[in-house]
């Protein structure tokens, strides 16, 4: 697989520019939604200012500043859909796989965050593949 012509076989996977939001939101129950975001990046070594800075920029970004304290059974499904959002694009990947990121919404809810799916794709210059069953969606 290329990406921007770079061969990725040679990559250790923790090193691509790829990440993944999965369909369950696999988001760590103990820790607050801050600290769900800064996973990757601690995980990276960066260091904690940039790590404060780029966690407080995808908040805003998914509109979750007020709730950065709050752990994840504390939110509503569609406000753990934007923690994992945020979580899947912190550490700025080129590719972003989505398994089914609209699938636990309901329709009002599915037809507003696809719209800001697309404009986050945008305001990001990410490249997603998504994963879905819904014709409409695709």
């Amino acid at each position: 697989i290329l990406l921007d012509g770079q061969d990725l076989r040679g990559i250790p996977p923790y090193r691509r520019p790829v990440n993944m939001m999965f369909q369950s939101y696999a988001l760590f129950p103990h820790m607050t939604v801050e600290n769900n975001i800064a996973f990757g990046l601690k995980q990276d070594g960066m260091p904690k200012p940039e790590i404060a800075a780029r966690v407080g920029e995808m908040l805003k970004l998914v509109k979750l500043e007020q709730f950065a304290k709050r752990k994840p059974h504390q939110l509503s499904g569609g406000q753990r859909q934007r923690v994992a959002l945020a979580r899947s694009v912190a550490k700025r990947p080129k590719v972003l796989l989505l398994d089914e990121p609209l699938g636990a919404l309901d329709k009002k809810l599915r037809e507003e965050t696809q719209f800001e799916l697309m404009d986050l794709q945008q305001s990001l210059g990410l490249t997603f593949v998504v994963v879905t069953h819904d014709q409409e969606e695709a």
